[in-house]
């Protein structure tokens, strides 16, 4: 749909974007051809689609797919995909907060237009709950490059250790404010995340881990044994931390931004393992 289009389906349905859900309606159809061919569906493939809007990419989708589940959390937009692909019968569209929606199994990959506000929490839930396989997803472009940040870099952060260990990311291409109606405040990032094959992180070492990212980028700035200690997110000692610390073969002055996801990972199964020295 282009502009003209969506002014004219939004009056005829009653709708209105709403800026509070961070609702943008994609108008270009270049953006949305890009994002169905880097997101490469099959007929093998049960894709959820997340804020599907007034459907522009959940099209395509169905077209490829063995079947779509499109959540969307506003109820006039879900009113009018119902009606709209009231004959597709791939698809299932579901009014519901995702973030709320009992986990739907099977499936193998996951396409949506994040808003800043929440996609965090979606991210996570996808990863956790999920383990979406493959992740195609529009982030505002901040958010985009925290994810895809280095260690040592300021927009390194917890996010991107978190997803890191479980999932390679992939910058695709960048949106222009131009693509939605209407224009959002900032610009858009379209990036994969893959879920790699042996994650870094174990079941049996999750809940340390999360602890860990936590504590350390709670105390961003303090070196890392300050940091780990001092946090309400995990009960270590000074003495305990410093010793972790060393004996990860970490410089004792490294801060928690410095630190890989694998540094992460190896003191997460060293303190699941031996707790604190």
């Amino acid at each position: 749909m282009n502009t003209s289009e969506i002014r004219e389906v939004t009056a005829r349905e009653g709708l209105s974007p709403n800026k509070k859900l961070g609702q943008n309606f994609l108008c270009s159809d270049a953006v949305v051809e890009r994002i169905l061919a880097h997101a490469g569906v099959t007929p093998y493939d049960t894709v959820l689609e997340i804020g599907p809007g007034l459907g522009a990419v959940t099209e395509g989708l169905c077209r490829a797919a063995l079947g779509v589940y499109a959540v969307e959390i506003d109820a006039g937009l879900a009113r009018f995909l119902k009606t709209r692909f009231a004959q597709e019968p791939r698809l299932t569209v579901i009014h519901d907060d995702f973030l709320k929606h009992q986990p739907i199994p099977g499936i193998t990959k996951a396409v949506g237009n994040l808003p800043y506000y929440c996609s965090t929490e979606i991210l996570f839930r996808l990863a956790e709950e999920y383990r979406t396989p493959k992740i195609f997803v529009m982030l505002q472009r901040e958010m985009a490059e925290r994810i895809r940040a280095l260690p040592g870099s300021g927009s390194y952060g917890a996010i991107t250790v978190t997803l890191g260990a479980f999932y390679e990311s992939e910058t695709l291409f960048k949106i222009e404010k131009t693509a939605f109606y209407p224009q959002p405040e900032v610009s858009s990032t379209f990036i994969a995340l893959t879920r790699r094959e042996d994650p870094l992180v174990g079941d049996a070492h999750i809940e340390t881990f999360r602890a860990l990212v936590k504590a350390a980028f709670w105390g961003r700035r303090k070196t890392l044994a300050t940091a780990l200690s001092g946090s309400p997110h995990l009960s270590l000692e000074k003495a305990a931390a410093s010793a972790l610390v060393r004996e990860m073969g970490l410089d004792e002055k490294v801060r928690g931004e410095d630190c890989s996801p694998g540094d992460f990972a190896r003191m997460a199964e060293h303190l699941a393992n031996h707790g604190p020295s």
